[in-house]
């Protein structure tokens, strides 16, 4: 199989490494108009370390270096049996790849993008087939991450989600079918997390530190605002019109406001700036924080019966793919059966009263003995 890979910055990088380590008889071109010697040259600096180590023979060296081709010309694309783009977060750069590829590949050439922002449709606006176009959008770091969404369009077709889908098992992921408005679903619980959280620090008056500190139990592997701070203000509080889930409108925009007036009053963009931010800016006071973990269990429990229902794929991968997501101690199911449906309504309905967001109006008992039962 001969993969193209188009763009070659982080992203692009972490997914080309994990794609060459686990994909060890295909063929890889890389597209990167920018240092392609220097990029060619450190991978055969690796595959020669490796070498010395007796982790390669003689033989499987020489394989793997000539597995990969660096280029600056999309050109070279030309025989691909799948390429995905991988470039910046820019609309207009996406289409006008993407145009340029349908005029280069095979017409059975599988085309994806890994956008975790973009809606998928626009991306593709210039393919004239849409039936082999999808999204596969890979977490950051790719290794850590269990799960790779398949942002699916109502014209891709079965054969292509197949064989998606395929692709991610090779290299030791589980594939997440999504559709509509729930593209990119994990993103957007996300960020209703962190929007949660800073309608918590509103109400409980806390620092973003206590809040964190609070939910540590809950979140053990990264508390709200380590999330934040790890994906960055900028990117994190980007339009949330990017997400089509109407219930979560009034939660979203109120974090991007939040985020808005942070980036306004100099907290860096950048990821991992945030927690330095809020260290110099947003000191510890007397507040208390001691609801935190039953607050923001209710606002995701929640979240997560809404989207549950909503899904005609494998509602237990679903649920598990939320869970590492979030970085949750516990199952949803447990979780459930800790605080129960009467502590989960009292939550809800205090938001609601407070703030009129939709995204604190109780899907019910019902609705949550029937979902959490089966996941």
């Amino acid at each position: 199989m001969k993969l193209g890979i188009a763009g070659f910055g982080k992203m692009g990088q972490d997914i080309f490494n994990l794609l060459f380590d686990k994909l060890r008889e295909d063929r890889f071109v890389i597209l990167e108009p920018y240092n392609t010697e220097k990029h060619a040259a450190n991978l055969q600096k690796q595959l020669d370390r490796k070498h010395r180590r007796g982790l390669l023979t003689e033989q499987q060296l020489a394989d793997r270096k000539q597995a990969v081709t660096f280029t600056a010309d999309p050109g070279d694309f030309a025989g691909c049996d799948l390429v995905l783009e991988a470039i910046p977060e820019a609309l207009a750069a996406k289409q006008a790849l993407f145009a340029r590829l349908a005029q280069i590949v095979p017409a059975d050439c599988l085309l994806l993008t890994n956008t975790s922002s973009l809606p998928v449709a626009d991306i593709f606006a210039p393919v004239q087939d849409l039936s082999r176009c999808t999204g596969m959008h890979f977490f950051y770091p790719v290794r850590l991450t269990g799960f790779v969404e398949l942002n699916l369009l109502p014209e891709t077709s079965a054969k292509t989600a197949e064989a998606v889908a395929a692709l991610v098992q090779r290299i030791g992921k589980e594939p997440l079918p999504l559709e509509g408005a729930y593209h990119m679903y994990l993103n957007q619980i996300l960020s209703c997390a962190v929007a949660h959280g800073f309608v918590l620090l509103e109400q409980y008056g806390v620092s973003p530190a206590q809040l964190d500190k609070a939910l540590s139990g809950l979140m053990p592997t990264a508390p709200v605002f380590e999330i934040l701070d790890s994906v960055g203000v900028g990117l994190m509080g980007a339009d949330p019109g990017r997400f089509r889930i109407p219930r979560n409108a009034g939660l979203l925009a109120y974090g991007h406001t939040a985020m808005k007036q942070l980036l306004d009053a100099g907290c860096s963009p950048a990821p991992l700036s945030f927690l330095d931010y809020a260290a110099a800016h947003m000191p510890d006071t007397s507040g208390d924080a001691s609801r935190a973990t039953a607050d923001m269990t209710a606002l995701l429990l929640n979240e997560m019966a809404h989207a549950l229902g909503a899904y005609n794929g494998d509602r237990a991968l679903f649920a598990r793919a939320m869970q590492e997501t979030l970085g949750l101690a516990q199952t949803p199911k447990e979780l459930y059966q800790a605080y129960g449906a009467e502590t989960l309504s009292s939550v809800l309905d205090r938001f609601y009263q407070t703030t009129g967001f939709a995204s604190y109006q109780p899907a019910g008992a019902q609705v949550w003995d029937t979902i959490f039962s089966e996941v």
